[in-house]
This record gives C-alpha cells, structure tokens and sequence, in this order.
C-alpha cells in the first residue's frame, strides 16, 4: 500500500470515535494534513480561524469559509451541526481552533473565556452526536507535551495526533488522552510525498 494510502488510513481510523485533534509546532503540516483529509472525506467544512482566515484554497467537494471572530466561528460552527444533523456534511474542521479567543483575554475574565469556549466544543460535541468527524487543528502546549486547551478539549473525548518534521520526515504520534506525553503509536512519511499529494492544493 503506498504511504500516502496507509497515512489517510491512518489518521482516518483516529477519527472513527467522531473527534481528532492534530496539533504540533509551526511547519509540521497540520493544515495541509487537515486539508488532505477534507478532501478526502467529502463533503466536508473547513473553517480557518486565526491567521487562516487568509488562506485561499478550493477543494472538491469541500466547503472553506474564513472565520474573523469568536462570534463568526461560533455561528458556522452551529451551521455546521445542521448540515451534519441533515447527513449533507461528513467531516468538519476547524483549523487554528481556539485563535479566535485570544483577543478576549484582554478584556474579559480567564472564567468567562473558558466558558466561551465550552460553548463552542459542546456545538461539536453535537455534531459529532449527529453522526459527523470533527478534526481540530491546534498549536502545541511545551508545557503539557498536548495540544492547546487540552482541559476543554477533553469533553470531546477525541484522538490526539502530534505532528513532528525532522530531517525530511514528518511522523505523526498519537498520544494519550491521558497523558499527552505517553505516545500509543507512530507514523512516519517523507516530506516529499506529502507535498506532492497537496501539491493539488490551490494556497495563495
């Protein structure tokens, strides 16, 4: 089986319980891995929060929208679920999940911004009670070895992907739930493959 093939496979099994989270640091091809799977597992969403709001990209099958605001991320999201609930949509993702909140930090309470976003991950939990795949894409927290928001994140109950780029490989380790810093198994594909199969992609 080709490594692409055996990769879809295996980032499509971590989806079969209705959530994945891929998370990493800058340059380890979590947008291009959550685009590749939109594509793959249309019809799809791709919601791009934070700084791909800006990215321009059309995919067969695949529904982009750009998200500006915490409010605009919310109400797509709840869209979303309707979409899933009438079986029109099989994958939602949201890319740079949580981006949106930052700003609020400066003005409002760490407990009002927490409850925000509980708001948004109980919509998801819908979508996923609908029958719909959910993948988040999120920055790494150093400090835990999981992704970003990690305590919220866990009412999904998802599969966690880390995405790793050395020396040409990306490997993608999934991690415990748990504890993020125990890896439960591994992936590992050259860079130059992956390229190639988003190379179809239209970024600009």
């Amino acid at each position: 089986m080709p490594a692409l093939d055996r990769l879809l496979t295996f980032l499509t099994k971590r989806l079969d319980k209705g959530a994945l989270v891929l998370y990493g640091g800058p340059g380890t091809f979590r947008t291009r891995l959550a685009l590749f799977l939109c594509e793959q597992l249309a019809p799809s969403f791709y919601i791009g929060a934070g700084r791909h709001a800006r990215l321009k990209v059309i995919l067969r099958g695949v529904e982009v929208r750009a998200v500006t605001s915490f409010y605009d991320e919310l109400l797509t999201t709840i869209e979303c679920v309707g979409f899933c609930k009438q079986e029109k949509v099989k994958l939602v993702a949201i890319d740079e999940f949580m981006a949106n909140l930052v700003p609020y930090r400066a003005s409002l309470s760490e407990s009002y911004v927490y409850r925000m976003a509980l708001t948004e991950v109980g919509v998801l939990g819908l979508a996923v009670e609908a029958g719909c795949k959910v993948l988040l894409v999120c920055a790494e927290d150093y400090r835990t070895g999981g992704p970003l928001t990690i305590k919220i994140l866990r009412r999904l109950k998802p599969r966690l992907v880390r995405t790793v780029v050395v020396n040409g490989v990306l490997t993608l380790e999934e991690r415990d739930l748990a504890d993020p810093l125990i890896a439960l198994g591994r992936f590992e594909v050259d860079v130059e493959e992956v390229e190639k199969a988003c190379g179809a992609l239209s970024q600009n």
